[in-house]
């Protein structure tokens, strides 16, 4: 007796528990396997596994003893049943003994090990299955949250923007000139129809996220460091506006090897290789069939922790 764990998520396919087990019907016609959709509370004290494997035995007994799984299970002497759930399995995976029911139709009453087998773990998957219509939303987003700041900034206060944009716009001097590359910038936002479907570039008609993406990409982690600093300025984002922001693993992982020296500075590198790693995933995915192909939760784990930094990212600025 073997369960298997599958967690469906809203990009699982197909989608819904309901339809995952529909989609297990046909397999009953050649291996002793059952699905369940797990609708009720059990799996999360570790104390009462032995208890919850009964519980969802018993839950499909009209399919076990039916034709042609009830052959199936008396012909091979095991029983495999898919668990699929909403929740992750969160208890150390393990075996552990069953008690056959009486009605089983192979060994009634005897007892069994029965492992708890998270098949979650072991799905692989293109990177196209990686969720890049937020990813782009939200660099969307950013674009256009970054480009109200600075404009406002350029006529109001220029000394707030200037020096993020030398940076950012490779040294142009001028605050006219600069106001001719924000207006391109804007256009090139304007002209995009669905937020989903955005592709910054680096190189073609770059957007702010573009440019950010170019510079993070040429320079080291300590080099990032002035760039960073000047960005809290430019997007007038304060300090008092930063307490307990998201800070994505990636960030964490490429930080310069002399720390930051203020939270602003730490807040903006977070964004710049927030927005970098956002747009190597969106790229990346698009030429998925050049690439290997990745464990499921990974990437959702990955999507999600950067979807997490650049909505922060985003509501801070905005606000």
């Amino acid at each position: 007796m073997r369960f298997y764990w599958v967690t469906v998520t809203h990009e699982t396919k197909p989608s819904g528990r309901g339809a995952f087990v529909d989609a297990m019907k046909p397999l009953v016609s050649s291996e002793p396997v059952c699905a369940v959709a797990l609708r009720v509370n059990r799996f999360t004290h570790p104390d009462m596994v032995m208890h919850d494997l009964a519980e969802t035995l018993a839950e499909i007994k009209s399919e076990v003893l039916a034709l042609p799984l009830r052959r199936l299970v008396e012909e091979t002497g095991s029983l495999d049943v898919v668990v699929v759930s909403r929740m992750s399995f969160d208890l150390a995976i393990n075996t552990s003994p069953l008690h056959l029911p009486v009605w089983f139709p192979v060994s009634p009453g005897r007892e069994v090990k029965a492992p708890v087998i998270d098949l979650t773990l072991r799905v692989k998957v293109p990177l196209s299955a990686c969720d890049t219509g937020e990813l782009s939303r939200l660099l969307f987003e950013l674009d256009q949250a970054l480009l109200r700041r600075i404009q406002i900034g350029l006529n109001t206060d220029p000394q707030l923007v200037n020096s993020f944009l030398d940076q950012l716009l490779h040294g142009v001097q001028s605050a006219p000139t600069y106001d001719k590359e924000l207006v391109a910038v804007k256009e090139r936002l304007d002209a995009v129809k669905n937020p989903r479907d955005f592709r910054p570039s680096i190189a073609k008609n770059p957007t702010l996220v573009g440019r950010i993406w170019r510079k993070a990409n040429v320079k080291s982690a300590d080099g990032l460091v002035k760039f960073a600093s000047s960005l809290p300025r430019a997007a007038q984002i304060s300090s008092g506006k930063l307490d307990s922001f998201h800070e994505a693993l990636l960030a964490v992982l490429g930080r310069p090897s002399h720390g930051l020296s203020s939270i602003d500075a730490r807040w903006a590198y977070n964004l710049i290789l927030s927005a970098q790693a956002a747009c190597r995933v969106i790229t990346a995915a698009a030429h998925a069939g050049d690439y290997d192909e990745y464990p499921a939760w990974l990437l959702r784990s990955m999507s999600l922790d950067l979807r997490n930094s650049l909505a922060d990212a985003v509501a801070r600025i905005q606000a």
